[in-house]
């Protein structure tokens, strides 16, 4: 599983988390379980409370039934969770909640979600 922006990448396992599908690209899927909610994108939160936020959007998700079902959706190729921000993410300039779920499969399965090399 990989990470990256719709803006970057169109190959194949895209599977959409953000909540802004409007402009994508067609192909790509959706994941509403980790997109997050809609008052946290207008509402000015500060980073470090969206990322708050967001840690209880994926403490609500199982991780290996969420991993399982990433894979199922990418129907053989690699799952490439898709969102807005363009690299170099950094915190909290330019900071995107998929690398929030690269943290947590990172931390709850071991397993490396690394941002997608385009």
């Amino acid at each position: 599983m990989k990470t990256s922006s719709h803006k970057l990448y169109r190959g194949p396992g895209r599977i959409s988390i953000s909540r802004g599908n409007r402009w994508v690209a067609p192909g790509y899927l959706l994941f509403p379980g980790l997109m997050p909610l809609p008052f946290m994108l207008h509402s000015g939160i500060e980073p470090a409370e969206f990322t708050r936020l967001y840690a209880g959007i994926l403490a609500k998700l199982e991780p290996i039934a969420t991993w399982d079902a990433l894979h199922q959706m990418a129907n053989g190729a690699e799952p490439v969770l898709m969102c807005w921000e363009k690299p170099p993410l950094s915190y909290p300039s330019n900071w995107c909640h998929r690398r929030q779920v690269a943290e947590w499969f990172q931390e709850r399965l071991g397993e490396t979600v690394d941002e997608l090399d385009v």
